[in-house]
């Protein structure tokens, strides 16, 4: 009577990563059942297919995001990287499985296992040639948009400001000449004169920006209850 031999274990680390990356992809699809990851509600991360080195930030920050609020699953590097890989698509999909089917059994490459190699590879292959150099060229078009809140302006900024080194002074500067003159002058003619310091300007902006909202909403009350009133007594004529 024949006996069938256990299977053999893959010896090569690279395979067994992949596997476990296809294994996680494989319970990543399998989203049916909540019950089986006992996670969050997290949102599902939009894939990342390399095209666009503007989205790269975008699809690491998701990325963290969902390692923080599923801290259980992803206790180490590992499994941060092989979830990851499993919302790559197109060609950083196929650079990625290039180099984990390589059959290279005396070297383990470090990206494989630790995190912050994985998002540096990202980077280097589908990220920004010059971070630095595009965020300044992109603050120094930036403009607060005619209708916006400053909201919107500010989070643009600090996203830029996030790739320079850039003192206060020069944020001053580049901060004030993007507001619109209904922020600016005020901000400029204080009486101790414009703040010096990039986080003074950024709440007496805020601070400005809120009261023009409440004077417009203010009026604009005024206005529509004037517009009433009117349509009230041309009716009683």
């Amino acid at each position: 009577m024949f006996q069938t031999s256990p299977p053999v274990a893959d010896c090569n680390p690279v395979n067994n990563q992949l596997a476990e990356a296809l294994q996680q992809l494989s319970e990543n699809l399998d989203r049916g059942s909540a019950s089986k990851y006992h996670q969050s509600k997290a949102h599902i991360l939009d894939t990342f297919d390399g095209s666009d080195p503007y989205k790269l930030n975008h699809f690491l920050f998701q990325c963290q995001l969902f390692f923080h609020a599923n801290p259980s699953q992803f206790s180490t590097n590992e499994k941060k990287i092989n979830f990851a890989m499993t919302y790559l698509s197109s060609v950083a999909q196929y650079w990625f499985e290039v180099v984990l089917q390589q059959k290279d059994l005396g070297y383990m490459q470090p990206w494989l296992s630790t995190w912050h190699f994985f998002v540096d590879k990202l980077q280097v292959h589908f990220g920004l040639l010059d971070p630095v150099g595009d965020a300044a060229n992109l603050i120094d078009n930036l403009c607060m948009k005619p209708g916006d809140k400053i909201a919107t302006y500010n989070v643009e900024f600090m996203q830029y400001t996030a790739q320079l080194n850039w003192g206060d002074s020069v944020l001053c500067h580049h901060f004030c000449q993007g507001l619109p003159n209904c922020l600016q002058d005020p901000v400029a003619n204080q009486e101790q004169g414009k703040p010096n310091s990039f986080q003074a300007m950024y709440q007496l902006a805020i601070t400005f920006d809120n009261r023009y909202w409440e004077r417009n909403c203010k009026q604009d009350h005024l206005r529509n209850t004037e517009k009433d009133a009117a349509i009230t007594k041309n009716k009683g004529k």
